[in-house]
């Protein structure tokens, strides 16, 4: 009886733990399936650690074969974008004095900058700043 009841009170608790698991990866730690998957694809993961205006910068640059580029003020003050845009877009490297500009979607173009492309989250300008 006693031997039973303990068995019962083990299945029940192994049961626990397991739904346990299950909520902690499924709901509270962000844990994507996906990414486990394919873990050694070339962009696993991409699209779940970083903002989509930083993968699309990335995407201009090789797009346009850049060895450097620039942000407007706005993209760098927003210091999550900027480090991320930074990192990400390794080994084109920022460069302030750089004429291939990006503003974010919702900035407005200055006159000294040349739109050349628009993307779903930020413009691509060439700016020339000594006129």
């Amino acid at each position: 009886m006693i031997k039973m009841k303990i068995s019962k009170t083990y299945f029940f608790f192994l049961i626990l733990c397991v739904f346990q698991i299950y909520y902690i990866f499924h709901f509270r730690s962000g844990f994507e399936f996906k990414v486990f998957k394919n873990p050694f694809n070339v962009n696993s993961g991409i699209t779940s650690a970083l903002p989509p205006e930083v993968i699309e910068l990335r995407h201009f640059l090789r797009k346009n074969n850049h060895t450097d580029f620039n942000l407007s003020k706005v993209f760098k003050d927003d210091i999550h974008l900027y480090q991320r845009a930074v990192e990400f877009s390794y080994p084109i490297r920022f460069n302030k004095d750089s004429k291939n500009t990006f503003f974010l979607i919702s900035e407005n173009i200055p006159d000294f900058c040349e739109e050349k492309e628009i993307g779903d989250y930020i413009k691509y300008t060439n700016c020339s700043y000594d006129s």
